[in-house]
């Protein structure tokens, strides 16, 4: 599959990546598996754009009905959200499955997608992810997360798509957290 098509494809599977808000053809440094990833959650240092619908959601919350995730909750989400890069990352829809037990079909469908697309290519993407501290609201996460992929279009060239904003949204089962539905986010 041609770079451009495999593109449009990752695209029509808009879920995971929502709105682009561009693409950038810039080199980026070889990805070998030694490269230091930053961590997934940013405390105080991501601000996300929030949508107006989100907003008013917000504001019908009480302060008494959630809370801010606890340093023990947010190491465990991003155990999953580390998880699900290097599934992303493996192209592996059974790794998917297992940090995303109630994966539906439209999902699977989109990631099946996805993934033949980038094993058409000789280098599998890379799958940057920040996220802002999510609130907690009885045993359930909201992450607003913004989502960049990195891919190979030929010799030593690289194309990055996003950031994207997308809406994870986890849950925890069995003493661990475990993604429920994932959106992309105008």
């Amino acid at each position: 599959m041609s770079p451009v098509g495999m593109v449009r494809t990752f695209f029509v599977c808009g879920f995971l990546l929502g709105t682009c808000v561009g693409q950038n053809a810039s080199p980026v440094a070889s990805n070998n598996n030694n490269d230091v990833r930053p961590a997934i959650f940013l405390r105080g240092a991501l601000t996300l754009q929030v949508s107006a619908s989100s907003k008013v959601a917000q504001a019908q919350l009480s302060t008494s009905s959630f809370h801010i995730a606890s340093d023990e909750e947010v190491g465990g989400m991003e155990k999953t959200l580390e998880q699900y890069v290097a599934a992303f990352e493996s192209l592996s829809l059974p790794q998917v499955k297992q940090i995303w037990p109630e994966l539906d079909v439209k999902h699977s469908k989109a990631f099946k997608e996805i993934f033949s697309a980038f094993k058409g290519t000789n280098a599998a993407p890379r799958l940057g992810l920040q996220c802002a501290v999510p609130r907690v609201i009885d045993g359930t996460a909201n992450v607003e997360c913004r989502e960049t992929v990195t891919y190979h279009i030929g010799k030593g060239k690289t194309k990055e798509a996003g950031p994207a904003r997308v809406d994870i949204q986890l849950k925890e089962q069995e003493s661990r957290w475990v993604v429920q539905d994932m959106r992309g986010a105008g």
